[in-house]
């Protein structure tokens, strides 16, 4: 378990890892009952992303080809007419947009979409419903973009440009989840999960001591160590309070969004680095869920026990390890 304290921290094990390996075959169970693809995921044409060009032609990412295909046909039934053109031009989202549906699959989830407006899809939790929407931001505009070579920055990682992607990101479905809401798409006793990819932030993908998506919607900050200056021995360790982040223009935006009523709407967020050409071995190995404090409506942790999860109580984040047995009070509480 990961135990973390604003303004103090302790580390009780190693964050964990995952392997990537895209030449390696990955199986499914899921896979083998469905019948022969009628049509291929990728459209031929020029008119596309490097992105999308590059694993439909390439030798070299033929496996990540074949692995979207599998997806694909999973997918298709979920798909709106416009989904495989739609993915020429953004590859990312799309993919994105079918990796989840598909690993929720795997993990016993039953998706429904509605077409036209809404989120993504939703499925039904006691009786209840719980809306997923998707989400990849890109790097910004202007000069709070998240900078690729970082040659001209003295190599540092700009995590509050980072930061702020995620915030942005947030802000926006926070935003069009109240539209849904007012529409009556989405009811109050409804949960609402905003699942993010963050592989088009560049450097994002790395992550920090405590994940990014941590950072942003909690008052996390830099690490800080205590040394004695005599034996030159860590005495204490802790994360600094932090939070807002600036804008390049001097604007402050908030990084507590999940210690704010007016995000209460969303209950959790799924969050993910992969992409076509790097997709982990085992299917959502690199997911993990952040549950909102102050949802209106929880997801429990049970849900997802199979990925990674954090919680925030009483000024600290636990981190809940993949099929972790959870008390069953814990959900009651919830």
């Amino acid at each position: 378990m990961l135990f973390c304290r604003l303004s103090r921290c302790r580390i009780l094990c190693e964050k964990a890892t995952f392997r990537f390996d895209i030449h390696k075959e990955v199986v499914l169970v899921i896979y083998s009952t469905i019948a022969p693809m009628a049509r291929s995921f990728f459209i031929d044409g020029t008119d596309c992303e490097r992105g999308y060009r590059n694993v439909r032609e390439s030798k070299f990412l033929e496996p990540a080809r074949n692995y979207t295909e599998k997806l694909w046909r999973v997918y298709e039934p979920y798909a709106d007419r416009h989904f495989r053109h739609d993915a020429k031009k953004h590859f990312l989202q799309r993919y994105w947009e079918m990796y989840l549906t598909v690993a929720l699959i795997e993990s016993g989830v039953d998706p429904v979409r509605l077409n036209g407006t809404g989120p993504e899809f939703y499925f039904e939790h006691d009786g209840h419903r719980v809306w997923i929407e998707a989400i990849a931001p890109g790097p910004g505009q202007g000069k709070d973009r998240v900078p690729k070579d970082l040659s001209k920055h003295g190599f540092s990682v700009p995590t509050e440009k980072i930061l702020l992607r995620y915030t942005s990101a947030l802000t926006a479905k926070r935003d069009k989840l109240l539209i849904d809401r007012t529409r009556g798409i989405v009811k109050p006793q409804d949960g609402y999960i905003l699942a993010i990819n963050c592989r088009a932030i560049p450097h994002a993908w790395l992550g920090g001591v405590i994940p990014y998506a941590i950072q942003a919607f909690l008052p996390f900050g830099p690490l800080t160590l205590m040394f004695d200056i005599r034996t030159m021995h860590i005495t204490e360790r802790y994360f600094q309070r932090r939070e807002a982040v600036s804008k390049q223009s001097g604007a402050s935006v908030s990084t507590k969004a999940f210690l704010d009523p007016s995000f209460a709407g969303i209950s959790a967020i799924i969050h993910s680095a992969v992409d076509a050409a790097n997709a982990p071995v085992v299917l959502g190995a690199d997911f993990f869920v952040l549950h909102n404090p102050l949802a209106t409506v929880c997801v429990p942790i049970n849900l997802f026990s199979h990925w990674k999860q954090f919680e925030f109580t009483n000024d600290q984040v636990t981190a809940i390890e993949p099929n972790h047995t959870v008390d069953p009070e814990v959900n009651k509480r919830r």
